[in-house]
Protein backbone atom coordinates (compact mmCIF):
# COMPACT_ATOMS: atom_id res chain seq x y z
CA UNK A 1 0.00 0.00 0.00
CA UNK A 2 2.70 2.46 0.80
CA UNK A 3 4.17 2.14 -2.44
CA UNK A 4 1.03 1.73 -4.73
CA UNK A 5 0.03 4.92 -3.05
CA UNK A 6 2.65 7.05 -2.17
CA UNK A 7 5.54 6.10 -4.61
CA UNK A 8 3.02 5.09 -7.74
CA UNK A 9 0.19 7.10 -6.91
CA UNK A 10 -2.43 4.74 -7.47
CA UNK A 11 -5.45 4.00 -5.32
CA UNK A 12 -7.47 0.32 -5.10
CA UNK A 13 -11.37 0.57 -5.66
CA UNK A 14 -12.56 -3.31 -4.57
CA UNK A 15 -14.73 -5.25 -6.55
CA UNK A 16 -17.68 -6.80 -4.48
CA UNK A 17 -16.21 -10.51 -4.67
CA UNK A 18 -12.65 -9.46 -3.15
CA UNK A 19 -14.43 -7.60 0.37
CA UNK A 20 -13.59 -9.66 3.45
CA UNK A 21 -17.79 -10.01 4.96
CA UNK A 22 -19.00 -13.03 2.98
CA UNK A 23 -22.87 -11.27 3.18
CA UNK A 24 -21.39 -8.27 1.47
CA UNK A 25 -23.40 -7.58 -1.16
CA UNK A 26 -25.13 -10.66 -0.51
CA UNK A 27 -28.50 -10.04 0.09
CA UNK A 28 -31.55 -12.22 0.71
CA UNK A 29 -33.54 -11.86 -2.42
CA UNK A 30 -37.24 -11.77 -2.18
CA UNK A 31 -40.74 -11.58 -4.56
CA UNK A 32 -44.44 -10.00 -4.10
CA UNK A 33 -45.42 -13.71 -4.02
CA UNK A 34 -43.00 -16.76 -3.70
CA UNK A 35 -45.44 -17.80 -6.80
CA UNK A 36 -42.88 -20.91 -7.81
CA UNK A 37 -40.21 -18.07 -8.13
CA UNK A 38 -38.08 -20.86 -5.63
CA UNK A 39 -38.43 -23.82 -7.59
CA UNK A 40 -36.23 -24.95 -10.27
CA UNK A 41 -36.14 -26.31 -13.79
CA UNK A 42 -35.88 -29.55 -15.38
CA UNK A 43 -35.81 -30.44 -19.12
CA UNK A 44 -34.51 -33.89 -20.29
CA UNK A 45 -32.90 -34.85 -17.08
CA UNK A 46 -31.24 -31.11 -17.07
CA UNK A 47 -31.71 -28.86 -14.19
CA UNK A 48 -32.23 -25.39 -14.61
CA UNK A 49 -31.37 -22.69 -11.92
CA UNK A 50 -35.14 -21.36 -10.14
CA UNK A 51 -36.12 -17.59 -11.09
CA UNK A 52 -34.68 -16.60 -8.12
CA UNK A 53 -31.02 -18.22 -9.13
CA UNK A 54 -31.07 -16.09 -12.48
CA UNK A 55 -32.05 -13.21 -11.06
CA UNK A 56 -28.68 -13.79 -8.75
CA UNK A 57 -26.61 -14.86 -11.34
CA UNK A 58 -27.43 -12.11 -13.49
CA UNK A 59 -28.47 -9.04 -10.93
CA UNK A 60 -26.02 -9.38 -8.15
CA UNK A 61 -23.23 -11.84 -9.63
CA UNK A 62 -22.51 -10.13 -13.03
CA UNK A 63 -23.98 -6.36 -12.64
CA UNK A 64 -22.81 -5.73 -8.99
CA UNK A 65 -18.69 -7.19 -9.87
CA UNK A 66 -18.25 -4.60 -13.04
CA UNK A 67 -17.63 -1.75 -9.75
CA UNK A 68 -14.76 -0.98 -7.70
CA UNK A 69 -15.54 0.53 -3.84
CA UNK A 70 -13.56 2.86 -2.45
CA UNK A 71 -14.40 2.85 1.61
CA UNK A 72 -13.76 5.53 3.64
CA UNK A 73 -15.30 6.49 6.95
CA UNK A 74 -16.09 9.53 9.28
CA UNK A 75 -14.81 8.19 12.62
CA UNK A 76 -11.20 7.85 12.57
CA UNK A 77 -11.63 7.54 16.43
CA UNK A 78 -12.68 4.34 16.56
CA UNK A 79 -10.58 1.75 18.36
CA UNK A 80 -11.80 -0.84 16.50
CA UNK A 81 -10.98 0.06 12.80
CA UNK A 82 -7.41 0.65 13.94
CA UNK A 83 -7.40 -2.59 15.07
CA UNK A 84 -9.85 -4.39 12.15
CA UNK A 85 -8.40 -2.49 8.69
CA UNK A 86 -5.08 -1.16 10.20
CA UNK A 87 -3.52 -4.48 10.70
CA UNK A 88 -3.82 -4.40 14.53
CA UNK A 89 -2.66 -0.70 14.64
CA UNK A 90 0.54 -1.08 12.65
CA UNK A 91 -0.63 0.72 9.53
CA UNK A 92 -1.64 4.18 9.05
CA UNK A 93 -4.98 6.13 8.00
CA UNK A 94 -5.35 8.53 5.30
CA UNK A 95 -7.24 11.87 5.80
CA UNK A 96 -8.78 13.12 2.29
CA UNK A 97 -9.52 16.61 1.19
CA UNK A 98 -13.05 16.81 1.54
CA UNK A 99 -14.33 20.75 1.54
CA UNK A 100 -18.46 19.87 1.31
CA UNK A 101 -19.04 17.74 4.47
CA UNK A 102 -22.88 18.15 3.25
CA UNK A 103 -22.50 16.60 0.05
CA UNK A 104 -19.47 14.93 0.17
CA UNK A 105 -16.96 14.34 -3.11
CA UNK A 106 -13.29 13.82 -3.57
CA UNK A 107 -11.03 14.82 -6.40
CA UNK A 108 -9.01 11.97 -6.75
CA UNK A 109 -7.02 13.91 -9.46
CA UNK A 110 -7.30 16.80 -11.46
CA UNK A 111 -10.66 16.64 -13.21
CA UNK A 112 -12.37 14.03 -11.02
CA UNK A 113 -14.71 14.73 -8.47
CA UNK A 114 -16.27 11.10 -7.35
CA UNK A 115 -19.01 11.62 -5.18
CA UNK A 116 -19.19 9.60 -1.43
CA UNK A 117 -22.22 8.21 -0.41
CA UNK A 118 -23.22 7.16 3.04
CA UNK A 119 -23.81 3.71 3.83
CA UNK A 120 -26.98 3.55 5.62
CA UNK A 121 -27.21 0.11 8.39
CA UNK A 122 -30.20 -2.01 8.41
CA UNK A 123 -31.71 -4.69 9.92
CA UNK A 124 -32.41 -7.14 7.43
CA UNK A 125 -30.10 -7.08 4.24
CA UNK A 126 -33.34 -8.34 1.53
CA UNK A 127 -34.39 -7.15 -1.55
CA UNK A 128 -37.81 -7.00 -3.75
CA UNK A 129 -37.18 -7.63 -6.88
CA UNK A 130 -40.77 -6.55 -8.13
CA UNK A 131 -40.60 -3.43 -6.25
CA UNK A 132 -36.85 -2.30 -8.10
CA UNK A 133 -38.15 -3.55 -11.42
CA UNK A 134 -41.42 -1.78 -11.16
CA UNK A 135 -42.03 -3.37 -14.11
CA UNK A 136 -39.31 -2.90 -16.13
CA UNK A 137 -37.47 -5.38 -17.81
CA UNK A 138 -34.00 -3.73 -16.64
CA UNK A 139 -33.26 -2.63 -12.93
CA UNK A 140 -31.96 1.09 -13.32
CA UNK A 141 -28.61 0.97 -11.23
CA UNK A 142 -29.35 3.69 -9.09
CA UNK A 143 -32.09 1.71 -7.37
CA UNK A 144 -29.41 -1.70 -7.30
CA UNK A 145 -26.83 1.53 -6.00
CA UNK A 146 -29.40 2.34 -3.03
CA UNK A 147 -30.18 -0.94 -2.31
CA UNK A 148 -27.25 -3.51 -2.61
CA UNK A 149 -23.73 -0.96 -2.61
CA UNK A 150 -25.14 1.44 0.02
CA UNK A 151 -26.94 -0.96 2.61
CA UNK A 152 -25.31 -3.34 4.97
CA UNK A 153 -25.78 -5.15 8.42
CA UNK A 154 -26.52 -2.81 11.36
CA UNK A 155 -23.51 -4.86 13.25
CA UNK A 156 -21.05 -3.07 10.74
CA UNK A 157 -22.82 0.37 12.09
CA UNK A 158 -19.55 1.29 14.31
CA UNK A 159 -17.73 1.78 10.89
CA UNK A 160 -19.85 4.91 9.87
CA UNK A 161 -19.10 3.98 6.20
CA UNK A 162 -18.97 6.54 2.85
CA UNK A 163 -18.51 5.00 -0.39
CA UNK A 164 -16.95 5.66 -3.56
CA UNK A 165 -18.25 3.82 -6.61
CA UNK A 166 -16.49 3.58 -10.10
CA UNK A 167 -16.91 1.12 -12.86
CA UNK A 168 -13.92 -0.84 -12.92
CA UNK A 169 -14.21 -0.88 -17.36
CA UNK A 170 -12.44 2.88 -16.89
CA UNK A 171 -9.33 0.72 -15.09
CA UNK A 172 -6.53 0.21 -17.65
CA UNK A 173 -6.03 -3.11 -16.48
CA UNK A 174 -9.96 -4.27 -16.55
CA UNK A 175 -10.90 -8.02 -17.81
CA UNK A 176 -13.74 -7.74 -19.53
CA UNK A 177 -15.97 -10.82 -18.93
CA UNK A 178 -15.72 -14.09 -20.76
CA UNK A 179 -19.46 -15.18 -19.19
CA UNK A 180 -22.43 -14.38 -20.30
CA UNK A 181 -23.71 -14.55 -16.70
CA UNK A 182 -22.04 -14.73 -13.31
CA UNK A 183 -19.24 -12.57 -13.58
CA UNK A 184 -16.57 -11.99 -10.64
CA UNK A 185 -13.04 -11.87 -10.72
CA UNK A 186 -9.94 -11.61 -7.95
CA UNK A 187 -7.71 -8.67 -10.07
CA UNK A 188 -6.84 -5.55 -8.10
CA UNK A 189 -7.60 -2.33 -9.87
CA UNK A 190 -5.40 0.19 -9.21
CA UNK A 191 -6.84 3.78 -10.15
CA UNK A 192 -4.49 7.24 -10.68
CA UNK A 193 -4.19 9.41 -6.88
CA UNK A 194 -2.45 12.68 -6.92
CA UNK A 195 -1.01 13.51 -3.31
CA UNK A 196 -2.76 16.59 -3.43
CA UNK A 197 -6.07 15.00 -2.30
CA UNK A 198 -4.16 14.07 0.98
CA UNK A 199 -4.92 16.59 4.05
CA UNK A 200 -2.75 13.84 6.10
CA UNK A 201 -1.82 10.94 7.30
CA UNK A 202 -1.80 9.54 10.86
CA UNK A 203 -0.02 6.85 11.75
CA UNK A 204 -0.97 4.21 14.01
CA UNK A 205 0.73 3.06 17.19
CA UNK A 206 2.50 -0.18 16.09
CA UNK A 207 3.51 1.84 12.48
CA UNK A 208 7.15 0.46 12.11
CA UNK A 209 9.81 3.28 11.68
CA UNK A 210 10.76 1.78 8.41
CA UNK A 211 7.08 2.88 7.01
CA UNK A 212 7.36 6.32 8.61
CA UNK A 213 10.17 6.95 7.50
CA UNK A 214 8.75 5.60 3.85
CA UNK A 215 5.30 7.84 3.46
CA UNK A 216 7.24 10.87 5.21
CA UNK A 217 9.92 10.88 2.53
CA UNK A 218 7.96 10.42 -0.16
CA UNK A 219 5.65 13.41 0.72
CA UNK A 220 8.39 15.92 0.25
CA UNK A 221 7.63 19.12 -1.47
CA UNK A 222 3.66 17.97 -0.41
CA UNK A 223 1.49 19.87 1.64
CA UNK A 224 0.06 16.65 4.05
CA UNK A 225 0.35 16.63 7.48
CA UNK A 226 1.70 13.77 9.67
CA UNK A 227 0.52 12.86 13.01
CA UNK A 228 0.44 9.57 15.52
CA UNK A 229 -2.29 8.09 16.89
CA UNK A 230 -1.79 7.62 21.11
CA UNK A 231 -4.05 5.45 23.69
CA UNK A 232 -5.27 6.28 26.49
CA UNK A 233 -4.96 3.29 28.72
CA UNK A 234 -6.79 4.27 31.40
CA UNK A 235 -9.72 5.91 29.77
CA UNK A 236 -11.57 2.88 27.88
CA UNK A 237 -8.74 2.81 24.98
CA UNK A 238 -9.80 6.65 24.13
CA UNK A 239 -7.62 7.15 20.99
CA UNK A 240 -6.14 10.95 20.18
CA UNK A 241 -4.32 12.63 17.32
CA UNK A 242 -0.34 14.13 17.94
CA UNK A 243 1.17 16.26 14.91
CA UNK A 244 4.66 14.25 15.37
CA UNK A 245 6.73 17.83 15.02
CA UNK A 246 5.21 18.42 18.90
CA UNK A 247 7.69 15.21 19.42
CA UNK A 248 10.81 17.16 18.20
CA UNK A 249 12.92 16.67 14.79
CA UNK A 250 11.90 13.62 12.51
CA UNK A 251 14.68 11.96 13.54
CA UNK A 252 13.84 11.92 17.34
CA UNK A 253 10.41 10.99 16.42
CA UNK A 254 11.55 8.02 14.14
CA UNK A 255 13.56 6.71 16.77
CA UNK A 256 10.36 6.60 19.67
CA UNK A 257 9.31 3.22 19.95
CA UNK A 258 5.06 1.91 20.16
CA UNK A 259 5.27 1.83 23.98
CA UNK A 260 5.71 5.28 24.12
CA UNK A 261 2.26 6.40 22.29
CA UNK A 262 0.00 3.94 24.78
CA UNK A 263 -0.01 6.03 27.89
CA UNK A 264 -1.45 6.82 31.08
CA UNK A 265 -3.18 9.90 31.62
CA UNK A 266 -2.10 10.47 34.43
CA UNK A 267 1.33 10.61 33.40
CA UNK A 268 1.16 13.23 30.78
CA UNK A 269 0.22 15.88 33.74
CA UNK A 270 2.77 18.84 33.58
CA UNK A 271 5.23 17.96 35.73
CA UNK A 272 8.59 19.28 36.95
CA UNK A 273 11.48 16.79 37.08
CA UNK A 274 12.97 16.59 40.49
CA UNK A 275 16.38 17.50 40.83
CA UNK A 276 19.08 15.22 42.17
CA UNK A 277 22.41 16.05 43.19
CA UNK A 278 24.27 12.37 42.49
CA UNK A 279 22.66 9.37 40.63
CA UNK A 280 22.58 7.42 43.84
CA UNK A 281 19.29 9.62 44.78
CA UNK A 282 17.43 7.71 41.75
CA UNK A 283 15.41 5.04 43.60
CA UNK A 284 16.16 2.85 41.37
CA UNK A 285 19.54 3.39 40.30
CA UNK A 286 21.18 0.79 42.73
CA UNK A 287 18.86 -2.06 41.00
CA UNK A 288 20.66 -1.54 37.17
CA UNK A 289 23.89 0.91 38.31
CA UNK A 290 25.35 0.04 34.92
CA UNK A 291 22.54 0.61 32.63
CA UNK A 292 22.34 3.96 33.79
CA UNK A 293 25.40 5.39 33.73
CA UNK A 294 26.00 3.97 30.29
CA UNK A 295 22.19 5.92 29.58
CA UNK A 296 23.43 9.06 31.26
CA UNK A 297 26.62 9.02 29.37
CA UNK A 298 24.76 8.30 25.94
CA UNK A 299 22.33 11.17 26.61
CA UNK A 300 25.60 13.33 28.07
CA UNK A 301 27.51 12.93 25.13
CA UNK A 302 24.33 14.16 22.67
CA UNK A 303 24.09 16.66 25.18
CA UNK A 304 27.37 18.00 24.56
CA UNK A 305 27.61 17.01 21.10
CA UNK A 306 24.68 20.31 20.43
CA UNK A 307 26.04 22.54 22.66
CA UNK A 308 23.64 22.57 25.51
CA UNK A 309 24.58 23.88 28.48
CA UNK A 310 23.86 21.51 31.70
CA UNK A 311 22.59 22.24 35.31
CA UNK A 312 25.72 21.07 36.79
Amino acid sequence: MVDGIFLNHKIRFTQPAALNDPLEFNPAIRFDSDDGNFNSFEYRGINFPSIHGWYWLNLIEKRINRFGILSLTDNPYSFEMWCHYANGHKGFLIEFDISDKTRPTLQLHDGLNLRAHKVCYVKDYVINIDKLSAGRESIPFHRIRDTIFLRKTRHWKYEREYRIIRQLDNCDSFTPPTRRTSYRDRNIYLFPLSLNCISSVIFGVNTSQKVKKKVIDSCNNTKIGFLQTIIYKDQQNKIDFIPIDSYGSVEKYLEMQPQHFTVDSITGKERKPLIVNVLHEIPYYHLQQDDWDEYYNKHKKQQDKKGIVSSE
